[in-house]
């Protein structure tokens, strides 16, 4: 008898136990992080935008803190095609001197991103770092010479919240 109380008693308690690991930030909060993203990288050039390929993904870690990740083409060009079968030197230069001068304003945008994220991340703990990491997508034919692969930068969220414009955020490039 003594055996089946100390069973039930261990069976109740799994449903208040499990509840204690349910993460701080629910999906609704990473997918309105996530359509923002594109949508300040889509309006960066409204004229002629960049392209955010496939959907941004972002996660919570618990421990850890919370990650935004998308693929950017940030000066679209004509592929090769049967309408298009060759590309030339000038437009193989334009594209290079487009994405570089959009080098500045994309970290830029990263930047506020994270004191976006940090801001409405309100259940994310202070010491947890909030992280925007972007592919940059080139064709094979482009010229990619001093222009990174990819672009992360992480901050802890209380540095973004404290003080946005001078946060130590710390940015890697490859």
């Amino acid at each position: 008898m003594r055996i089946a109380a100390v069973a039930l008693l261990s069976l109740c308690a799994l449903p208040a136990g499990s509840l204690a690991d349910s993460p701080k930030v629910n999906r609704g909060m990473i997918e309105a992080m996530e359509r923002s993203m594109e949508n300040k990288i889509s309006g960066l050039w409204p004229l002629d935008p960049a392209e955010v390929l496939g959907v941004s993904q972002g996660a919570y870690i618990q421990g850890y803190g919370a990650i935004f990740l998308t693929e950017v083409n940030l000066a679209p060009a004509a592929g090769i095609s049967p309408f298009h079968p060759t590309v030339s030197a000038d437009e193989i230069r334009r594209t290079h001197e487009k994405k570089a001068q959009r080098m500045g304003a994309i970290r830029n945008a990263m930047r506020a991103m994270l004191v976006d994220s940090a801001r409405s991340l309100d259940s994310v703990p202070p010491d947890d770092q909030v992280a925007v990491g972007l592919t940059l997508f080139y064709w094979k034919w482009e010229n990619h010479d001093g222009l990174p692969a990819q672009i992360v930068m992480h901050a802890p969220r209380k540095a973004l919240l404290q003080s946005a414009d001078q946060a130590p955020i710390a940015s890697e490039e490859f």
